[in-house]
């Protein structure tokens, strides 16, 4: 369901799913999860193909961003489908997370930034 890899020092995610919601987010979050388990990781999350995500994706999110903070790691999102980057702008979440159009750019984004 989640797919990894690394390239630059930087953790790639991407899903084999095109939904993000209840029934697969205990499966997801686990993955995504241990890689902040080591501090200044630098991770993009491909969302691709993600079509639909629920309130537990949005809380999911959420979530990771205050534990990848409070471990001084830094995750950022790119790819949003059109109907998936409504939904973070109409929730404002935008406006916390770091969202980039394409995982090249999201890629030199950290290639650009300070250490973590």
């Amino acid at each position: 369901m989640v797919e990894t890899e690394r390239e630059d020092g930087v953790d790639i995610l991407w899903f084999r799913t095109d939904r993000i919601n209840a029934l697969n987010v205990d499966v997801i979050r686990p993955v995504i999860m241990k890689l902040f388990e080591t501090p200044y990781t630098k991770v993009v999350i491909d969302m691709d193909g993600v079509n639909y995500l629920d309130s537990t994706a949005f809380a999911m999110f959420l979530y990771m961003l205050r534990v990848a903070r409070s471990n001084y790691c830094t995750y950022r999102l790119c790819s949003l489908t059109p109907g998936a980057s409504e939904l973070f702008e109409m929730l404002q979440l935008h406006q916390s997370l770091d969202i980039y159009p394409d995982r090249a750019t999201c890629l030199e984004s950290f290639r650009q930034s300070s250490p973590y």
